[in-house]
């Protein structure tokens, strides 16, 4: 039976040092080998996908939390507003003062007229680095506010915010990833349907989907299945949650949770 393995991106891939480690791409390449389909299960967008992360033997991906899925070259879902909905909520978000960053699947798009924030910067100067850098016109058609990162260190100000956007039409949820930031999701999508669009659409059981992952975003999917292992820097929350807890990305964490999972084995891995 062909095993499904789902994996998040940052914390879990990559360290806390933005380090690809060297053990990643042979345990992938050996577990595709092994009759295992390889997906990325991340909150990133189709524009926010390191260049390293296209060497891995990718059968696809879950993308904005859910918000695109693609399996094996064909997108299964692709959530996007209208220009329209998307000032429109650009508006309710600015009206709140809350400083936010739109992540697109074209660009990550920053307010010219938003509210500022310090964190924003260090959004701003990664993505333009990265050449994903755009600015918000508003006949910009490639402008889509799907997906959010917002910061307010008041919770019932995003809630209020969830509220007036709900109110205006637009449901979305809300992920606490500490420091004041937030994560907004369309409501519904999350990484765990991600998963369930791609086994239905794969006709695997549950029992034979694995996720990999390190922070609360990643609770929605690590809940959702079985086979669910932590990474040795996740939090003690997201570590109770799962049924393995393997160790940290830098010291071989991926390759070593697939060895005890039986997946591989130890006298054939490199160290």
């Amino acid at each position: 039976m062909k095993k499904l393995l789902f994996f998040d991106i940052d914390g879990t891939l990559i360290d806390d040092n933005r380090e690809l480690p060297h053990s990643v791409i042979p345990a992938l390449k050996t577990a595709r080998e092994r009759d295992c389909l390889i997906f990325l299960n991340t909150g990133r967008t189709l524009c926010n996908m390191d260049p390293r992360l296209k060497t891995l033997p990718l059968d696809g991906m879950v993308l904005g939390c859910g918000t695109r899925i693609i399996c094996q070259g064909e997108t299964l879902k692709a959530l996007e507003y209208t220009l329209q909905d998307s000032l429109r909520i650009r508006k309710i978000i600015n009206d709140l003062q809350i400083p936010a960053v739109y992540e697109c699947d074209t660009g990550m798009y920053f307010d010219p007229e938003g509210t500022s924030y310090p964190a924003i910067d260090h959004f701003r100067q990664f993505s333009d680095n990265a050449g994903i850098y755009r600015e918000i016109r508003e006949q910009d058609p490639e402008f889509r506010a799907v997906k959010m990162f917002c910061f307010s260190d008041r919770p019932e100000t995003i809630t209020g915010m969830l509220h007036g956007l709900e109110k205006a039409g637009y449901a979305y949820s809300a992920i606490d990833r500490g420091g004041a930031g937030w994560e907004i999701v369309p409501a519904g999508c999350s990484k765990a349907q991600g998963i369930e669009f791609i086994r239905e659409r794969m006709k695997v059981p549950l029992s034979a989907c694995y996720a990999f992952g390190d922070s609360a975003n990643d609770l929605p999917m690590l809940d959702y299945v079985p086979n669910s292992i932590a990474m040795g820097n996740a939090p003690p929350d997201v570590q109770t949650r799962c049924a393995l807890v393997t160790d940290r990305p830098e010291n071989d964490g991926i390759r070593n949770a697939l060895i005890r999972l039986g997946i591989l084995d130890e006298t054939n891995q490199p160290a």
